[in-house]
């Protein structure tokens, strides 16, 4: 019989700002200037909120002439200019992990979202991706946080393996929403992971 863990997708909502990079321990991040380097290795400072250096940031948002905009870059490198906003939005979404084995193993990966401007309240969805021969499939449902006021939100998921259901590559997108803006570009982690997992998760 197939054992699951209890907690197969999670989203934990941090009011304050928060450590960025996957696998470290949650903790207020010290605000300083996008793209400059944080002591830890491998990580940079991007809006105020520590991430992997050489992660895809999203950014989107609506100028004050009413125009929609969107572009991404380089954690670490140069941020593009942008032009002037009413309200804006910047995405993060980590890389996929895999951990445990066989039939209690899982997928874990985590988003967040900085907003700034004239915008009520956000929120911001994610789901679990599969290659296939017609393209990329949905692996589980897409779930979403709550909508909140605060200008930062930062989630942790994960979802179940469907261990021996066949192989194929695996990874999660993400999409930020802020009221009197809409819905930011799908953006996805930058690696991927092939798996035995299957074409569906066993708690979608």
């Amino acid at each position: 019989m197939r054992t699951t863990r209890p907690l197969f997708v999670v989203g934990v909502g941090l009011t304050t700002a928060a450590v960025l990079g996957f696998g470290t321990s949650v903790s207020v991040a010290v605000p300083a200037a996008s793209g400059n380097s944080n002591p830890a290795a491998g990580h940079v400072m991007v809006d105020g909120h520590r991430v992997v250096a050489g992660s895809t940031i999203g950014e989107w948002g609506k100028t004050k002439d009413g125009e929609l905009f969107s572009f991404t870059y380089e954690a670490g490198k140069a941020k593009p200019a942008a032009p002037v906003a009413s309200a804006s939005c910047s995405v993060y979404i980590s890389d996929v992990s895999f951990h445990g084995a066989g039939a209690g193993a899982w997928f874990q990966w985590e988003t967040s979202q900085a907003c700034s401007g004239s915008f009520g309240s956000q929120s911001l969805q994610t789901q679990m991706w599969r290659s296939s021969w017609s393209g990329p499939r949905g692996y589980n449902n897409w779930h979403s946080s709550k909508r909140t006021t605060n200008s930062f939100i930062d989630y942790g998921w994960s979802t179940d393996c469907h261990d021996g259901g066949g192989t194929y590559t695996y990874y999660p997108v993400m999409q930020g929403y802020a009221s009197g803006i809409g819905w930011g570009p799908k953006t996805r982690s930058n690696n991927d992971l092939r798996k035995g997992c299957g074409t569906r998760s066993p708690n979608p």
